[in-house]
């Protein structure tokens, strides 16, 4: 179910949206569309043709990228409040991943023609967006800045508390199998299954099917910084 109250609350709290103007969030949100996806279905693929931009009300979303051999890899998951599809709608120019719902997922959709027609009555919002863009940027640099990271458990934890950040559960669990953990990590799965049954003996991460959760970030942090 949608309501329309609870969604401007739920993206409020989101960084870019809350910090824009009244005006811009209210005029914003005549434009939305509201969309359920189920686990596994697709709001666009690598190459399709802009059309929009979406926000996570609830659930959340797996963001994959070609290599150049061809195949792709998890690069990001994110949930409530997560905003994606502004790059290549304002470029016009295709789109650059993919992103897939890993379970039943809400979002607002900002339809291309509805975003332009915007922006024209209101050319100033162009800053507005281009602030998003410059927040999906800053996530982008951050996971490239982690996997930079050497030593392979820090790479590990780093990784783990950014998605623990954009878990869409309220009891606190990442929906990720180890093998798109391992990638993200950029590990071997024996490397990764071997690192993170430490953390788990440690206290520090609880293992689910298909699934993991942090059950004490400062202590995490404070295992990464050591």
């Amino acid at each position: 179910m949608f309501d329309v109250d609870e969604d401007i609350r739920t993206l409020t709290q989101s960084d870019w949206f809350g910090a824009r103007g009244h005006k811009f969030q209210s005029d914003l949100m005549t434009c939305a569309v509201r969309k359920t996806f189920d686990a596994g279905e697709t709001l666009y693929l690598y190459g399709d043709e802009a059309n929009g931009i979406h926000a996570v009300l609830s659930g959340a979303v797996q963001i994959t990228a070609p290599a150049d051999d061809g195949q792709e890899f998890v690069v990001h998951r994110d949930g409530r409040g997560f905003w994606v599809g502004d790059l290549a709608l304002f470029a016009e120019a295709r789109r650059l991943i993919s992103v897939v719902a890993t379970q039943k997922t809400r979002t607002l959709f900002f339809p291309t023609s509805r975003v332009e027609r915007l922006v024209q009555d209101n050319p100033e919002y162009v800053r507005d967006f281009y602030a998003l863009t410059r927040e999906n940027m800053k996530t982008s640099l951050r996971i490239m800045a982690n996997l930079a990271v050497t030593g392979t458990e820090k790479r590990l934890v780093l990784r783990l508390l950014h998605l623990d950040e954009g878990a869409a559960k309220a009891d606190g669990w990442i929906t990720v199998s180890q093998e798109e953990l391992a990638a993200m990590v950029a590990v071997s799965q024996p490397t990764l299954h071997r690192n993170l049954h430490r953390l788990v003996d440690l206290g520090l991460v609880e293992l689910g099917y298909g699934r993991l959760r942090l059950i004490d970030r400062s202590k995490l942090i404070a295992n990464c910084q050591s």
